[in-house]
């Protein structure tokens, strides 16, 4: 150490000037770093100092003593401060707080690095210059090791397959004025290879691929997975032409270049409106007023109709997804392109609602319903008429006849029918030949995603892939994983096919809907009841769950559950010899005194109740009481009858079985609805109450669910909220997966009901 005194320091102060060193440690110097041990790759290193008088300090330092004379320099921290202001978006690691002590041999110990090659590209590339335009000194050793390129541009090339039915995609980036392929590194990584942000060039170079941009393209490129989508010699990926229209979109992108076929091209273009499809002129001969967003669903079908696509008009239930496909169906009329009638297939409960509906909204159309034991005899004749109106049932026993026509549009009503994509219905519908598929449903996604790929198949062919590859590349990692990548590129792949506006977005234009929960407490004897079966089927279930697992007893759970959930009905549901003395019910005393209650306010009821056996309880209660109803089952043949007397105000009482009466029925006389007993899937449960609370509704609606306070009923309640989750997962905001049953949701079901 040099001798000094007071006498010869000198003190050094004034504005400081930011110095920043690069250079790289080789890896021997980390050897007994337990972080990097056997390393052999250079570490990179960032010094960051500031100068004042031709005397350096570390950054961050006060007033010290440097230098072999022991320099007194004098910090300015503000002027630092605003100096390190360019580095604070460079994201930065204290190398010593990562690796541990780094350089013993540095004095100053006050290295940084950044986390990644990529980070590393993006410093040298961006910050680096901005710091030389304010004023920084940067030092960059010759031995500094680290050269990665960035990519010059990307490209995405799309060329029409040998046979005309697939395309064949090329995708990469240039660098030097040459193309390189990408589609090795995204397989790679795809199939669970070493996850780099660089990517090795043959000759050495490495290239930073963005994140985002390999999130991007793996997200859009997961055919890659298909072992025979890669062709032979690993240029070109071989994807179907709906798949191909995805690629064709990233000409949007502003440093895509792309190259494709005329009508690849000019179907994208069309895609890019979907959010804002051109104004389409309302049909002269509909007799509606269409409101703004039905106007907007009219557009996008016109949209889709016109670039060769099918779509999945998704609109809750109620806001009129019936006069948005009439007023489709006209325009294409009036166009003069239906050269051939429109196919309708919906269920039987309301074939007959469709031609109601054709005659008030378009009564220019003439319409058939193909039903009932003379259908035969109109088969011949169908290229007459301009709407074809059949059921699903009926697809099994006609499917052969129908398929030999040629139909302009094919509409799916309640298009959740065909959910699962094994019913003799579900595959009929995909072998119809019709220019256009549209599935109309307020309800796209019920159970889990299957039934999103099931529609989606009808619609449009391929688009989500095999039902194998769909189920590895998306239900499995969005329902088991809960992953949010792969929920992203599935809702972004169906979104311009498909179209949902909620209740809430159209709020406006509906009247308020209140929802309570009467929450009632069972009787004594229902409680002694209650309490009985529960234990008695709790230990049945047990024992079934011990010996084949609960993925095998799914039968048996459900089975006890529907003893529970009768004993909260009413007693007289369940046979068994310990019910038929208990004649009592507190949910159905409460049930008497509340409609009679709003009877006498004039109120109009829905009564809903999943058990026809309660109906008939129900029934005798209201005519005890002289009491006007009407009832629709699963066995009633007539439906016109009690709906129109319902609707002209004959009677104040509509009783429904909630999969009878669920869907397809246009009941806007009601204000009131009250489901007597809940149900697992609240979906089911909308649908019901959107009976009433629909378009043409012009009173506030109130909807009561009767639940026995206490009991598995109550879990119900619980339970929806989960399987709420998946459905808004993907129609709505990005949410948890539906969690399956486990031995937490058992306790939670067979909770014993608490005595005072």
């Amino acid at each position: 150490m040099a001798d000094f005194s007071l006498e010869t320091q000198t003190e050094r102060q004034g504005t400081p000037v930011g110095v920043l060193s690069v250079f790289s440690l080789p890896p021997k110097r980390f050897a007994k770093n337990y972080f990097y041990a056997g390393t052999t790759d250079p570490v990179h290193c960032i010094r960051i100092e500031f100068e004042y008088g031709g005397v350096r300090v570390p950054a961050g330092h006060k007033d010290a003593l440097v230098g072999e004379g022991l320099d007194r320099v004098r910090c300015d921290p503000a002027a630092e401060r605003e100096l390190l202001a360019a580095l604070e978006q460079a994201n930065l690691l204290r190398l010593t707080g990562v690796y541990h002590w780094i350089d013993g041999a540095d004095p100053r110990r006050n290295l940084k690095t950044c986390p990644s090659d990529y980070d590393w590209m993006r410093f040298m590339g961006n910050t680096v210059p901005l710091l030389k335009e304010q004023g920084w000194r940067v030092e960059v050793d010759p031995r500094f090791t680290l050269a990665i390129h960035a990519p010059e541009g990307w490209y995405v090339d799309l060329r029409e397959g040998e046979d005309g039915s697939a395309f064949e995609a090329r995708v990469g980036f240039e660098l030097s004025n040459q193309r390189i392929n990408i589609l090795p590194f995204l397989l790679d990584r795809l199939r669970g290879g070493k996850r780099t942000e660089y990517m090795l060039l043959d000759d050495g170079r490495k290239v930073a691929i963005p994140p985002e941009r390999i999130e991007l393209l793996t997200a859009s490129l997961l055919e890659l997975l298909d072992k025979d989508a890669l062709k032979a010699d690993g240029e070109a990926l071989e994807i179907p032409w709906v798949r191909a229209m995805e690629l064709a979109r990233f000409q949007t992108l502003e440093d895509f270049q792309t190259a494709l076929p005329k009508a690849l091209k000019q179907g994208a273009d069309r895609l890019a409106l979907v959010a804002n499809a051109p104004e389409v002129p309302i049909p002269g001969t509909l007799q509606a007023t269409l409101r703004d967003y039905q106007r907007e669903g009219l557009n996008w079908l016109q949209l889709l109709r016109d670039a060769g696509f099918g779509a999945v008009l998704a609109d809750d239930m109620g806001l009129g997804k019936t006069v948005q496909a009439l007023a489709h169906v006209l325009v294409e009329k009036e166009s003069g392109r239906m050269d051939a009638p429109c196919l309708i297939v919906a269920p039987t409960s309301v074939l007959y609602n469709w031609e109601a509906e054709a005659q008030k909204f378009a009564p220019s159309l003439r319409v058939h319903v193909s039903h009932g034991a003379g259908r035969a005899e109109h088969f011949e004749n169908f290229a007459t008429y301009d709407l074809i109106v059949t059921s699903y049932p009926l697809l099994a026993r006609d499917g052969e006849i129908l398929l030999k026509h040629r139909f302009h549009l094919l509409i799916l009503d309640e298009a959740q029918f065909i959910r699962n994509h094994k019913t003799i219905a579900s595959r009929v519908v995909r072998l119809f030949d019709a220019r256009q598929r549209i599935a109309l449903s307020g309800t796209p996604l019920e159970n889990n995603l299957d039934d999103l790929w099931s529609l989606f198949s009808f619609v449009m062919p391929g688009l989500l892939g095999s039902h194998g590859v769909f189920r590895n590349l998306f239900r499995k990692p969005i329902e088991k994983a809960d992953s949010g990548v792969a929920r992203r590129v599935l809702a972004r792949r169906i979104a311009p096919f498909l179209l949902r506006r909620t209740k809430d977005e159209v709020v406006l234009e509906l009247p308020p809907k209140t929802e309570m929960v009467q929450r009632i407490e069972l009787t004594l004897a229902q409680k002694e009841l209650y309490e009985t079966v529960r234990a008695s089927c709790e230990n049945r279930v047990r024992e079934v769950i011990k010996e084949k697992g609960l993925a095998r007893s799914h039968i048996i759970v459900l089975d006890a559950l529907l003893k529970m959930r009768q004993v909260c009905c009413h007693p007289q549901l369940l046979k068994l010899d310990a019910a038929k003395g208990i004649t009592e019910s507190a949910k159905l005393d409460a049930l008497e005194e509340r409609v009679c209650e709003m009877v006498a306010e004039g109120r109009r009821i829905l009564l809903f109740s999943q058990f026809t056996s309660m109906l008939k309880l129900i029934e005798a209660m209201l005519e005890k009481q002289k009491i006007g109803f009407v009832k629709i089952t699963g066995s009633t043949k007539d439906r016109k009858t009690p709906v129109a007397d319902f609707q002209a105000g004959k009677v104040p009482v509509f009783l429904i079985s909630l999969k009878a009466g669920g869907t397809g029925l246009n009941l806007t006389a009601a204000d009131t609805v009250i489901h007597y007993d809940p149900w697992w899937n609240p979906a089911v449960e909308n649908q019901a109450t959107d009976r009433a609370h629909r378009i043409g509704q012009e009173k506030p609606v109130f909807v009561y669910k009767f639940i026995a306070v206490g009991t598995v009923e109550e879990t119900i309640l619980t339970l929806q909220e989960r399987k709420k989750d998946l459905i808004d997962g993907l129609l709505g905001d990005q949410k948890k997966a539906l969690a399956k049953w486990n031995e937490a949701d058992l306790d939670e079901l067979f909770q014993p009901l608490e005595t005072e």
